[in-house]
């Protein structure tokens, strides 16, 4: 499995490095379901996306929205289990991450992320 980084254009910092991409129907469909503890700097990247359900899990989630320009258009932490649906107008990309992403890191509506290959 390949992992990724995520970075704030904006800003440069690195904002989590265990970061899976979402690209096949078997990966979109599992994400994170299968864990019950998810840290805040692992992540799915799931493209073509613009809403998420959390039916099933057994962790919270911070999920980000971003835009077809990697800008990021709602930020919602803490998203608990059991939400049939979890979206953001305009969204084209989705970022799951643990719990308490949003707080560690400094993200803002607008901010541009980068997925980047990982050393």
């Amino acid at each position: 499995m390949t992992l990724w980084l995520v970075r704030n254009a904006r800003t440069g910092h690195v904002l989590a490095r265990r970061v899976r991409r979402a690209d096949n129907p078997l990966a979109r469909t599992i994400g994170f379901l299968t864990r019950a503890a998810i840290a805040p700097d692992e992540g799915i990247w799931f493209d073509r996306c613009a809403a998420v359900h959390t039916l099933g899990m057994r962790s919270a989630l911070d999920i980000i929205f971003l835009d077809a320009d990697r800008r990021i258009v709602s930020i919602q932490p803490n998203v608990t289990p059991g939400k049939l649906h979890v979206g953001a107008p305009g969204a084209h990309i989705t970022l799951e991450f643990g719990p308490g992403f949003a707080a560690a890191n400094e993200i803002a509506i607008g901010d541009q992320l980068q997925l980047v290959s990982a050393p």
